[in-house]
């Protein structure tokens, strides 16, 4: 189970301190928080910091002192895009996204989002194609569960250096309860990933875009690869190099790539480049930008740093995970390519290490999830299954149940074959 400490309220600029301390779990967390200051920071999960309130899983400590040579499992949500539409930031209450898949996300130990918008207080609201939200909306989202957030996208200099830097703002005031990749402090910085240690396992994550809506002076503080094969090939010497120097038991790369929009299967040139990330050291690749669900699957493949033979994991797009792209479904046609916007997975992945020298291997179990709409509240996020479809009526029963097929159709849903590296 995680835990999660109380974060103090955001109004304007002023930080109002607070002494609580809570676990992760049904418990209702605030909705205007922000983390304590430095002296009073506690990194989540040390038994050796001084903490108010913590919680002992008597369960948990007897599989650590059975695995003493490994390291304990880790268990790990992938999701997809939030985005934040008109339709998305004008709700009231920014919680009802997350209510019924919350129990989801707070059970794991880090959940991961690809967070498509700029955050800055001090800028309006505004919708695609220049996005920005204020704090409230990424916080629901930490309230819900997620702890980290990929920031580098085509989005990301919507707003231009103020956007870079309120965004910036926010994550760092929410450090190191939330982690976050992919924004620079200054244009010339070199890629750096985060660190996350958690459980014993030491994590490197690292985001990068590979797209921009505009060139301008704001995107050189996004961490960015040129799709040139020149510039990839640097990228993955970058990416040796990284884990090479950091050790780390896990590198994950969220990778927003330079592909066209709402293509339901990923390329042959997709697969090669992500392949090769894989080689040099990448372990989850976690991809995004069509906007639409790609297969994932994993590899067997040499790493070119460990020089042992890995599993890694590559999910190809993750679509979104909440949007109002899908505002008004096709009741008519629930097989459109703008349907697939609507839909998506939770995709968690238990990694386990016999011995911290040797590659960890992976264990996915997919959530199928769903964006609904309902006219004067806004857009929730719901689990897509039997239950969910049995509860709707006439001819959104049927919608629900098209949709539910057609996801099975084309994404490797039930248990799945380790696939074959493609390098060249």
């Amino acid at each position: 189970m995680k835990s999660r400490f109380c974060l103090f309220t955001i109004f304007l600029s002023f930080i109002v301190f607070s002494t609580c301390t809570t676990i992760k779990s049904s418990q209702e967390i605030s909705s205007d928080v922000l983390p304590i200051t430095e002296e009073q920071q506690t990194i989540k999960d040390d038994p050796d910091e001084d903490v108010l309130v913590k919680e002992i899983e008597p369960e948990k400590i007897e599989s650590e002192e059975i695995e003493l040579e490994g390291l304990g499992s880790l268990l790990l949500t992938f999701a997809g895009d939030i985005m934040a539409h008109n339709v998305n930031f004008n709700m009231s209450d920014y919680s009802l996204i997350y209510q019924n898949v919350s129990n989801l996300l707070l059970s794991d130990d880090l959940t991961f989002g690809n967070l498509e918008t700029p955050v800055t207080d001090s800028l309006p609201l505004s919708t695609y194609p220049n996005f920005n939200v204020h704090s409230n909306y990424p916080l629901a989202a930490v309230h819900a569960g997620f702890d980290v957030f990929a920031l580098a996208n085509n989005h990301s200099n919507d707003q231009g250096i103020e956007g870079i830097d309120g965004t910036l703002s926010v994550m760092n005031n929410l450090s190191p309860l939330v982690y976050s990749s992919g924004l620079k402090k200054n244009a010339e910085d070199p890629f750096k990933p985060v660190i996350i240690e958690k459980k014993g396992w030491k994590i490197a994550f690292l985001s990068v875009t590979e797209i921009f809506n505009a060139h301008d002076s704001a995107s050189k503080r996004v961490y960015y690869v040129s799709p040139t094969q020149a510039a990839r090939t640097d990228f993955l010497a970058t990416i040796s190099q990284i884990k090479a120097t950091y050790q780390c038991d896990i590198f994950i790369l969220a990778l927003h790539s330079n592909e066209p929009e709402y293509v339901l299967k990923e390329s042959k040139q997709k697969r090669i480049w992500f392949s090769q990330l894989c080689a040099a050291g990448v372990d989850i690749v976690w991809a995004h930008h069509p906007h639409v669900m790609q297969p994932w699957e994993t590899l067997s493949i040499v790493d070119q740093i460990t020089r042992q033979e890995k599993e890694a994991l590559i999910m190809y797009s993750m679509g979104n995970f909440i949007s109002g792209q899908r505002y008004t479904p096709n009741t008519e046609n629930p097989a459109a390519i703008r349907e697939y916007t609507g839909d998506s997975v939770l995709l968690q992945v238990t990694l386990n290490k016999k011995k911290p020298e040797l590659s960890a291997t992976m264990n996915l179990e997919p959530f199928l999830i769903t964006n609904y709409s309902e006219r004067g509240l806004g857009v929730t996020v719901h689990h897509l299954n039997e239950s969910y479809i049995s509860s709707q009526k006439g001819i959104w029963k049927e919608y629900y149940q098209s949709r539910f097929n057609l996801m099975h159709e084309y994404l490797p849903l039930l248990p799945m074959k380790q696939g074959t590296a493609i390098l060249e």
